[in-house]
């Protein structure tokens, strides 16, 4: 078989650099635009209940022993093709990974991103096509943490799965729809059904970029047909949900101030890792909204100040999930209908940029749950240094 690809391979490419069709002279554009970056980032310090760089509460403290993290797992890779024409329409491929294993818990190479995107001659419209971050992501929240993973603690959004996204600009503002695969399907999620459900979410957003504002609303609906109760293994329930999110920065340099929330109920809350830890506690394997009935809301303020080449940021956020139909009773072991589980999060960052290329970080961070007595041991701290250089 390698013998195989090994005649076959140069051959490939001897056929497509000689064509005299469009398509040999389309990979040859797209070979001058080829462009290879990244960044190599180590991150060290003391941890208490805050596995690595994720600032989520997932295990009992009092099962835990505090630990010294040391880890350059978080480097990324990229590599993008950019400013390649077809009938005028620009592309560009994005592929991103970073050395945190399939799961997020090894040393192997990772794919985060993989996407492909056109834009019209007039640039008023852009699509993309491929695993990309969701368009309801609070990612204006990362100015304010130094962290690399997606959920950076109470009250901010994440998810990136597979889909397609389309934009339409007019001027600084725009319209985005999504259509990507339902936040709650696919394995890995650590679900108790086995017969997940591949049906999409749909996502709308609204919003405006300026130089000294930046802002958006977004709307999502679920159609995810799975079941956390174990009575429903195997079924197919229907579990759609909504979303309402929405993000801002106001930029009043040297000072910058934001806020972010969002509310919602059932499956249309993306909650990638919120799973806790099967560790004897009273909340192992709980996941944090299951079904239609149960409601969620958060949000997270923040305020950043840049002075030269030293910045620091200050954020606080809070989340609450609302158990209203009893799913987490088989869990938990007694009827938590009605019961809601609270989380907040407290973050310092401090930055500071020895050159282009290369700068050092202080991030210190607080976290805890609270609302249902069996949450009472759960609370974490982390006081984490980032060298970071990007090439």
């Amino acid at each position: 078989m390698r013998l195989y690809f090994c005649t076959i391979l140069p051959l490939c490419f001897v056929v497509i650099f000689t064509h005299k069709a469009q398509a040999g002279d389309f990979v040859t554009k797209l070979a001058d635009k080829v462009e290879f970056s990244g960044f190599v980032r180590f991150i060290g310090g003391y941890s208490d209940n805050l596995p690595d760089d994720m600032h989520n509460i997932l295990s009992d403290r009092s099962r835990h022993d505090p630990f010294w993290v040391n880890s350059a797992g978080f480097s990324r890779l990229r590599f993008a093709i950019t400013d390649a024409e077809v009938a005028r329409w620009k592309t560009r491929g994005f592929v991103d990974g970073d050395f945190r294993g399939s799961s997020g818990d090894g040393a192997n190479l990772r794919i985060r991103q993989a996407w492909m995107g056109i834009k019209s001659p007039d640039k008023d419209w852009e699509v993309f096509f491929g695993q990309k971050e969701s368009i309801l992501c609070s990612m204006i929240s990362y100015r304010y943490t130094l962290s690399l993973e997606g959920n950076i603690g109470a009250g901010t959004l994440y998810q990136r799965s597979p889909g397609i996204q389309a934009f339409r600009y007019f001027g600084p503002w725009h319209v985005a729809f999504e259509i990507m695969k339902a936040s709650d399907a696919g394995p890995g999620t650590g679900k108790l059904n086995d017969s997940y459900s591949d049906q999409p979410s749909y996502t709308l957003r609204s919003g405006y970029k300026g130089e000294d504002f930046e802002g958006w609303l977004s709307l999502r609906y679920d159609d995810s047909k799975e079941s956390f109760k174990p009575e429903d293994l195997g079924k197919y329930t229907n579990n759609a949900g909504w979303l309402f999110t929405g993000e801002a920065e106001w930029r009043l340099e040297p000072v910058a101030l934001y806020g972010t929330w969002y509310a919602g109920e059932g499956s249309a809350y993306p909650h990638i890792f919120r799973q806790f830890e099967d560790d004897g506690g009273p909340l192992q394997n709980l996941i944090l909204i299951n079904t239609k009935a149960d409601k969620t809301r958060g949000g997270m303020v923040g305020v950043r100040r840049t002075i030269n080449k030293f910045s620091l940021a200050l954020s606080a956020g809070y989340m609450e999930v609302e158990d209203n139909d009893g799913s987490w009773t088989n869990i938990v072991g007694r009827d938590t209908k009605g019961e809601s589980l609270d989380q907040v999060t407290y973050r310092l960052g401090m930055k500071y940029q020895l050159v282009k290329s290369a700068w050092l970080g202080l991030e210190v961070v607080y976290s805890e749950l609270s609302g249902m007595p069996e949450a009472r041991d759960y609370e974490g701290k982390s006081c984490l240094m980032h060298v970071n250089y990007s090439f």
